[in-house]
């Protein structure tokens, strides 16, 4: 069963009723160009069966007043009689009294219907919307560009994506092989004559940059090499792997010359500040460790991190330390104040 509409909810949509009517003449006038009828009748035919059933549920008993409260001569029509109203039952039965109620009653309804369709056709006055004058205002709004900004109609440009130039293929020159693990680390010479490489298998190679052969095979990590760096001013090798040590390589002699001890798990990141004798390592014990190549003396230890730091950057520039950890997060250093 249907849930019953009161009273509130009816009233609460009368006042869309106008509106939805200036809306379907609006439609048909812009787009046919020719008068349609509207849902007035529908709905004047559903408001007259709801007011009639209404009227019949709750006036229709006290229409006729008791014999001692009524007039004389009433000219209300409404107003019938005892009498007559006996009279009638008497001798036609509830036929003709039935009859006469029911006409009275649809005369009540239409009563009430043209003062619901006068009031429908003011507020439907009052609230009518000029199509026409706004289809107009928006033709204008597009071929003038000093309309308001509320008139005008925004054409989306055409997007034209930009194509990058044509360049020959790129040409693989040439594969090295000669780990036997993944390869963790690379470290170019300045000189851009050979490179180094890193290894799983705990050991560095220097190849050969213009034929890729195999130069020098240096060892003495016990675990993966997960850092690398040339310097430019002094011909060192650095190296940092995940057994906690950071060895300095003698180009010269090929052999180990110092280590930096200090980190309490494994390195995996190491960098050369371009102008000063210093060096930064960092791994998984969270902190960055800045070392004097000479002394091997530890200068500062960056904390801050709450991860593994994966990457370590130096310049010449503030800020000369740039650390990024597995914590999400980048950390810029100033070694001035440590």
């Amino acid at each position: 069963m249907a849930p019953a509409h009161t009273d509130g909810e009816d009233a609460s949509h009368d006042h869309l009723q106008p509106l939805v009517q200036s809306t379907v003449r609006a439609t048909h006038s812009l787009f046919s160009g020719t008068s349609v009828p509207t849902q007035t009748d529908a709905l004047l035919s559903s408001q007259r069966q709801k007011i009639s059933s209404k009227y019949r549920a709750e006036y229709l008993s006290s229409r006729v007043l008791p014999r001692s409260m009524q007039p004389t001569d009433s000219p209300n029509p409404l107003l019938l009689t005892a009498p007559r109203q006996t009279k009638l039952l008497t001798q036609n039965g509830h036929a003709e009294i039935t009859v006469c109620s029911l006409t009275n009653v649809e005369d009540e309804v239409q009563k009430v219907l043209d003062g619901l369709a006068g009031r429908q056709r003011a507020q439907a006055k009052k609230h009518k919307v000029p199509t026409r004058e706004l289809v107009r205002m928006a033709a204008e709004a597009t071929r003038d560009d000093s309309a308001p900004a509320g008139q005008q109609i925004v054409r989306k440009r055409t997007y034209e994506p930009v194509r990058p130039e044509w360049h020959a293929p790129w040409k693989l020159m040439r594969v090295i092989s000669g780990h036997i693990g993944w390869v963790r680390a690379l470290a170019v010479e300045p000189g851009n004559r050979w490179f180094a490489s890193g290894s799983v298998d705990r050991t560095i190679k220097i190849w050969d940059l213009a034929s890729g052969t195999l130069r020098l095979t240096l060892t003495g990590h016990v675990s993966p090499v997960r850092g690398l760096a040339v310097s430019s001013r002094h011909p060192y090798l650095f190296s940092a792997g995940e057994d906690k040590q950071v060895k300095c390589w003698d180009l010269e002699t090929n052999k180990v010359v110092r280590q930096y001890h200090g980190h309490l798990s494994g390195i995996y990141a190491l960098a050369l500040h371009p102008t000063l004798d210093v060096l930064v390592t960092a791994g998984r014990d969270s902190v960055a460790r800045v070392w004097d190549i000479r002394t091997k003396q530890q200068v500062h230890v960056l904390a801050g991190h709450r991860g593994t730091i994966a990457s370590v950057v130096c310049q010449d520039a503030d800020p000369q330390v740039i650390t990024g950890s597995m914590d999400s997060t980048v950390r810029l250093w100033d070694l001035a104040a440590g």
